[in-house]
């Protein structure tokens, strides 16, 4: 049946536990007349239960028909038969919540009782006496440093706030460090901080970085006992002779480098991901990633386990060369770079939009000084209309590659023996209209998750995100194929390879576009509604107008709330996959009730695909009117 998956099709792709959601949700038309009613409390997940916030979020399950209040106010109730009613205030002490459900003549209670405590003030009054303390877990840094001369570190403690705090590395004097204040109302926080600039001098290893904190007799604070605490992490700094040079080369192809320290869930954004045997100078260590100097005036980050150090002394690589060659062949332009093994200094790659309204690409090489005086274009390159070479900066080429058209199609970059090369993709055949532009292409999916242990978020009712993906690329490539289009996924059934194959995997079909489907989550502990809606997601500028297309079809089609389209995201198969334009849907939240009922809905499920391939067609009729524009 057109917009709905048959039984059997569903028990192929569900588990268990999201089977019983959908046969919750199949209540909502009508299916539940005849059950008996029941009530089940989620959350709080005992009937007696304490908390120090002002308010509770009830969650529980009940027949998809019934009526809920919770502490007399009507709680909203969603076809998989899951109900809430967020934020039920709580008074100081015991709170005694009754949750009624009500269906034709049956009637259902239950009691939850919320025990609610005073909250304890963060911190500890100024005027209250105190003991010196120190806490060892809050050092910043921690491990093995490693730095050059000139080189700034942060330095970082906890302590008993008010009063004197000191640093020093080795046998090196006191430095007196500043103390954070609160920023509403100015109290002193404890959090005591400092910078160590790394002087020159001879090489010394594994000093110990130690701290001092002294009471303060002009703080209203007053301390007993002891006058002063001291603390020894097991932090050791190394300063390194900045008269010796220090290389490292890649261990492997796929090394990224960060612009700096800090940790996200996807990890990056990545400068640059650099393949093997590429020759790095390093700086100094720290959190486990050798600090990198690129140019003289721009640094970055690798992973300490990626590089593999060379003998001290080993002279640097440096590049430059003379000519470049452009030239295409059956499938795509080519850029030859010289590229010789005793050069391969870091590069990047980089796809913007020119000053000119063109698509460009920019390889930028560091280590590097501009010699080129032979650019070769031959009339066998369709896609590009001019390479250029700059020196932005000392020690830094860039190649500028330019296109005829604004939109990009997609590149590659291999490192040959001698060269590196970089392909940059035709613009696709589209079919004339009044046929679908998505007739003939091949569109790459990808049901995000996987597996028996890769199953994504849990939403509220037990379903599991692996199985709404499933069924939202089904039914994605079913309509796709019914406008004309061939597709390829990357994660066919409920297997479950690793992201990077499959990235692989979609780069190798050749496809023309590349949809990742996955569904969002999102903390609950201020309520399971307050959070909702679409959203779409890119990383590289030539995938922002096909997202944003997809992300205005969502909002209009499915009438959701709109949370965002969102650029920069680092998810790895539309980081890596850049031979064709690529994008991920979030479709909604497993952690909003009402989200997850909708994607467990086959119809909505059919519009919110349906939302998608009507994206893609008109982001692709743009790109069939913009062609004839340039072929006129």
């Amino acid at each position: 049946m057109k917009g709905r998956l048959t039984l059997w099709a569903f028990v192929r792709v569900c588990s268990s536990v999201a089977l019983g959601a959908m046969m919750l949700f199949s209540h909502a038309y009508g299916e539940d007349s005849a059950s008996k009613l029941t009530l089940t409390i989620l959350d709080p997940e005992k009937a007696a239960t304490t908390t120090t916030r002002e308010a509770v979020n009830v969650l529980g399950r009940t027949l998809p028909a019934a009526k809920v209040t919770v502490d007399g106010q009507p709680a909203r109730v969603f076809a998989t038969g899951i109900f809430v009613r967020d934020q039920v205030p709580l008074a100081l002490g015991s709170n005694r919540i009754e949750i009624v459900a009500e269906h034709g003549n049956e009637r259902a209670v239950e009691t939850i009782s919320v025990e609610r405590l005073a909250r304890k003030d963060e911190s500890t009054p100024t005027t209250a006496p105190q003991r010196l303390q120190l806490e060892a877990r809050t050092v910043e840094p921690q491990g093995e440093i490693i730095l050059s001369p000139g080189d700034e570190m942060v330095v970082a403690v906890n302590g008993t706030p008010g009063q004197i705090a000191e640093y020093r590395v080795g046998e090196g004097r006191w430095v007196g460090m500043v103390e954070e204040t609160d920023g509403t109302s100015t109290a002193p926080t404890g959090r005591y901080r400092g910078v160590f600039v790394a002087p020159g001098g001879s090489e010394r290893s594994e000093l110990a970085l130690q701290f001092r904190l002294r009471a303060n007799p002009k703080s209203p604070v007053r301390i007993v006992g002891v006058r002063q605490a001291t603390l020894t992490p097991k932090t050791k700094i190394t300063l390194w002779d900045g008269t010796k040079v220090r290389l490292a080369r890649t261990r492997a192809d796929g090394v990224g480098l960060v612009h700096g320290l800090h940790e996200v869930r996807l990890g990056g954004p990545y400068l640059a991901v650099l393949p093997k045997d590429v020759v790095v100078r390093v700086t100094g260590k720290r959190q486990g990633y050798w600090h990198i100097a690129l140019t003289p005036t721009f640094d970055a980050w690798a992973s300490a386990q990626d590089l593999e150090l060379l003998p001290v002394g080993t002279p640097p690589p440096h590049l430059f060369f003379t000519l470049v060659s452009v030239w295409g062949d059956d499938l795509s332009d080519v850029v030859t770079i010289p590229y010789p093994r005793s050069a391969r200094v870091p590069f990047s790659m980089t796809p913007s939009l020119g000053p000119a309204g063109r698509a460009q690409l920019c390889v930028d090489f560091y280590g590097a000084h501009h010699a080129a005086t032979w650019i070769s274009h031959r009339p066998s390159a369709k896609a590009i209309r001019e390479v250029r070479v700059e020196q932005p900066a000392r020690e830094h080429v860039r190649v500028n590659i330019e296109l005829n058209s604004p939109q990009l199609w997609g590149y590659l970059t291999e490192v040959t023996t001698g060269s590196l090369v970089v392909r940059v993709r035709r613009a696709p055949q589209l079919v004339e209209a009044p046929e679908s532009p998505l007739k003939g292409l091949t569109i790459a999916l990808e049901a995000g998750h996987g597996g028996p242990k890769n199953t994504g978020a849990r939403g509220v009712s037990g379903s599991m995100e692996k199985d709404i993906n499933r069924m939202a690329v089904d039914e994605l490539a079913r309509q796709l194929r019914e406008k004309g289009a061939e597709v390829v996924e990357a994660r066919p059934g409920d297997s479950n390879p690793d992201l990077s194959t499959r990235a692989r995997r979609v780069t190798e079909s050749s496809a023309t576009l590349f949809i990742s489907i996955h569904a969002n989550s999102a903390d609950q502990s201020r309520g399971y509604l307050r959070v909702s809606g679409t959203s779409t997601y890119y990383k590289h500028g030539f995938c922002r107008d096909l997202s944003d297309a997809i992300h205005k079809r969502l909002l209009e089609m499915t009438k959701m709330d709109d949370f965002g389209n969102v650029g920069n995201f680092n998810y790895l198969p539309i980081r890596e996959v850049t031979w064709m334009p690529s994008m991920l849907v979030e479709q909604a939240f497993m952690s909003n009730p009402e989200d997850e009922a909708k994607m467990l809905d086959p119809e909505f499920r059919s519009t919110m695909m349906k939302a998608v391939v009507t994206g893609i067609e008109d982001w692709l009729s743009a790109q069939r009117e913009l062609q004839k524009q340039q072929n006129k």
